[in-house]
């Protein structure tokens, strides 16, 4: 009997998930270059189970997730341009899902990442880079 429900507890959990991922559905962050004029932008972002590579942006680079059950998911991206290397996560489920489930717009600027405002459109809801010595996730370093 214990492993009929254990069996039954478990398959339902995988319909709820699937289930849950249908009605989220995806998460799209876009990240738009917004330094000075011919600075290329490279980008290389992670999260625990996906590493997306480097990405050299003149204008915008875009990528697509689905949020995990326990609403953890995590990006963090390092961002180099000459004489210049940064981190930011990008993409934190308990800061970013309540303003930007479905699009999360990014501008980087040399101050930091700047959020799109879901009620204004405006690209006012800024944040400070990590500080320099955050080395808690293994990021590559970046020759530019």
């Amino acid at each position: 009997m214990v492993k009929s429900s254990a069996k039954l507890i478990f398959i339902c959990s995988l319909l709820l998930a699937s289930c849950v991922r249908d009605v989220w559905g995806k998460t799209h962050v876009v990240i738009h270059n917004n330094l000075p004029a011919e600075t290329t932008l490279t980008v290389h972002c992670k999260s625990k189970d996906d590493d997306l590579g480097f990405h050299y942006i003149t204008s915008s680079w875009e990528f697509s997730f689905n949020i995990n059950l326990i609403m953890t998911t995590l990006f963090f991206c390092s961002f180099a341009w000459p004489n210049h290397f940064e981190r930011f996560d990008i993409y934190v489920t308990k800061r970013d899902n309540k303003h930007c489930s479905t699009l999360c717009e990014w501008n980087i600027l040399p101050a930091g990442p700047c959020r799109k405002n879901e009620y204004t459109g405006a690209f006012d809801v800024c944040f400070p880079w990590d500080p320099p010595t955050q080395l808690g996730r293994k990021t590559a370093h970046l020759n530019v």
